[in-house]
């Protein structure tokens, strides 16, 4: 592929050579094979074990020699096409409901591709830094449910961690698509050999619930920034991981994505905003998909270090202001997830993945999963007497606390000359589905609740979600 040229743009150069290519006549009878044939294959994302995307068409791509025709059959349907002048071809088979019965992906020119074991579902994306690449065998509750992991209708692929300067059509080394079993959920992955637990507890949850094929595609690298992640070409980002791990998958048929990533653009603070539109703007696009889901974890509590405490509340808000933005997107809570908030990587993967599953049921599926799907979110803060009213979405009817004691992790900024700009802890009592906020005595000018890398709180909805962060001025 060219440098700087989209992978969007590549398939549709695809397309118009083959278009080219038909108009002029080129066929079987008039093809010969050159003198030094190169075999016709197929993508690298084709292999035995994998799934297909249902209810969209199906994109198959490949390699061949130049001019040489294919044809492509799969469960009853054949498509046939011309390789264009560098040898690349490519079709699309016609949507197709879920099914659980195995087929043969044949693909056919002077010699012929078998893919046997070829499944049709639901296809996602599963990316980030170390939290998503983070292994099942690097988890408590991950290494009792690895041994439990019989799930044949449950698909993993893991893309090995490279970088380049240009878009890439192959991926570095690959195990191919496996089956979830024992054996290949513990060694399919870069992290203590095993396949992401964040996205295994996702893809366990969605087959289980959804009852059809899941395929899974782990593209995760620890300690990398989001900028590396967008294309180049589109957002003038860095793009190298991008061109290597991303690039090639991108003629893919997927439904969506999942995505944890912000440590380490803790800095970036408002900032990672823009960011992650460009990275949800870009990925749409060269999958050409404008409305593609992509759903995401809050970054959970930590100490970063010599950092500021309070930057890590300024990304969760950006982070929460692209979910309220955009109706294809949305963002998990975390507040109640490490139990060590020493820990960068919260051990509780099971509830991560589960929770991001939520969303997609009741997002993307439109599946009923209970009156909040992720949890409580701040609605508006009102003063009412000596005290401050706030209200939340999703309480699904009630606020509560999970140990039964007084609400924690509100604070309030106080406005008394001595003690200016100064916040402090304040009281905060559950009133129905809103919380009254008071710091007695002391007249509040700001409201801000979690707001410090390592702050949790007992806050939880009437379905045991917690909210998120967040911070308000007060009138």
């Amino acid at each position: 592929m060219q440098a700087g040229l989209t992978r969007g743009a590549f398939i549709r150069g695809w397309v118009m050579g083959l278009a080219a290519l038909s108009a002029a006549g080129v066929s079987a009878a008039s093809f010969t094979l050159p003198e030094k044939a190169v075999p016709v294959a197929a993508a690298q994302i084709f292999t035995d074990h994998m799934v297909l995307q249902r209810d969209m068409p199906v994109r198959i791509w490949g390699t061949a020699n130049a001019n040489e025709p294919i044809t492509v059959t799969f469960a009853g349907q054949s498509c046939q096409t011309v390789a264009d002048t560098n040898g690349c071809w490519s079709v699309k088979l016609a949507t197709m409901k879920a099914s659980t019965t195995p087929e043969k992906l044949v693909i056919k020119g002077h010699n012929e591709v078998t893919i046997s074991d070829v499944l049709v579902g639901e296809v996602w994306l599963c990316s980030g830094q170390s939290n998503m690449e983070w292994g099942l065998m690097g988890t408590s509750k991950g290494r009792v449910d690895a041994t439990n992991s019989t799930i044949p209708l449950l698909r993993l692929f893991s893309v090995e961690k490279v970088k380049n300067s240009a878009p890439l059509q192959t991926f570095g080394l690959t195990k191919g698509w496996v089956p979830c079993l024992p054996n290949t959920v513990t060694n399919v992955g870069s992290h203590s050999k095993s396949f992401s637990a964040t996205a295994f507890y996702f893809g366990r949850d969605l087959q289980t619930k959804l009852g059809i094929p899941v395929g899974l595609i782990q593209s995760a690298w620890g300690g990398t920034r989001i900028e590396p992640w967008t294309p180049a070409a589109l957002a003038g980002k860095d793009g190298s991981i991008y061109n290597a791990m991303i690039s090639p998958l991108t003629p893919m048929t997927i439904r969506g994505a999942i995505w944890y990533q912000g440590e380490s653009n803790l800095g970036d603070r408002d900032g990672y905003e823009a960011k992650m539109n460009d990275l949800i703007g870009t990925w749409r696009k060269v999958f050409e998909r404008p409305n593609m889901p992509f759903y995401f974890v809050e970054i959970a509590p930590f100490r970063y270090g010599k950092s500021n405490p309070e930057f890590l509340g300024d990304l969760r808000a950006a982070q929460a202001r692209v979910a309220a933005k955009d109706p294809n997107t949305g963002m998990i809570h975390t507040l109640d997830n490490p139990d060590n908030v020493k820990n960068i990587h919260p051990d509780n993967k099971p509830q991560t993945g589960e929770r991001l599953a939520r969303l997609a049921l009741a997002k993307t599926y439109g599946m009923n999963v209970g009156k909040s799907i992720a949890g409580p979110t701040f609605n508006k803060a009102v003063r009412e007497g000596d005290g401050v009213r706030v209200t939340f979405s999703e309480t699904a009817g009630a606020l509560k606390t999970s140990d039964n004691k007084a609400v924690t992790g509100f604070e309030g900024r106080i406005s008394q000359p001595s003690e200016s700009n100064q916040w402090v802890q304040a009281e905060a009592e559950i009133k129905g589905d809103a919380i009254l906020v008071k710091s007695p005595g002391k007249s509040l000018t700001g409201l801000r609740f979690c707001w410090l890398d390592t702050q949790q709180t007992n806050l939880r909805n009437a379905e045991n979600l917690p909210p998120s962060p967040f911070k308000v001025e007060l009138p």
